[in-house]
């Protein structure tokens, strides 16, 4: 059974194909965009490698991490994605965000993670999901605790990142408080 396309008022969630590709290695190249993430750039072989890996992944494979592109309903454009790692064999799930640069500070992300925990948690039946994230990305802080995510460890200087040590912070939401929410 094939889950996508997902839809919300302004969004549609879908597996990735060919024609994003540009899309997909511009925003992951802006510095602002990539400066929270592994990379620091992302090249068209990239793009392809990530679409080949993608392209035959099935959703909620445990031990996955599966992207799912967020586009924009009223013009097409490729906003930004979101990433799901599944994993504890179905029971959780991990998620990840990341959005071009044009499209931050509007809503998109909240409206897109906000349909993704309510797949996660309503019609897979996922027990927890969870979030780490770079003490010092204020805005995917914001972002999951917006979603009713607490945060519940932060590490101190535990991963060297980009040249530097830095700080991680540890974000979980279970069912019955998505639920409650």
């Amino acid at each position: 059974m094939e889950i996508f396309p997902l839809t919300t008022e302004r969004l549609i969630l879908r597996r990735f194909t060919q024609h994003d590709l540009p899309a997909f290695s511009g925003y992951r190249n802006q510095p602002e965009v990539a400066r929270y993430q592994s990379w620091s750039s992302f090249s068209a072989a990239d793009a392809s490698a990530f679409l080949e890996q993608q392209r035959e992944l099935a959703f909620d494979a445990d031990q996955t991490w599966f992207q799912i592109a967020v586009e924009r309903k009223e013009d097409a454009v490729l906003a930004g994605d979101v990433a799901v790692h599944f994993f504890d064999g179905g029971r959780q799930a991990e998620l990840g965000v990341t959005f071009d640069s044009s499209c931050q500070r509007q809503g998109y992300a909240t409206e897109a993670l906000s349909r993704v925990i309510g797949l996660l948690f309503d019609d897979l039946k996922k027990h927890r999901i969870v979030a780490t994230v770079n003490a010092r990305n204020a805005s995917v802080v914001r972002l999951l605790e917006k979603q009713g995510f607490r945060r519940e460890a932060h590490y101190r200087e535990n991963i060297f990142f980009k040249g530097a040590w830095s700080d991680e912070y540890s974000f979980a939401l279970l069912k019955h408080e998505w639920k409650a929410g």
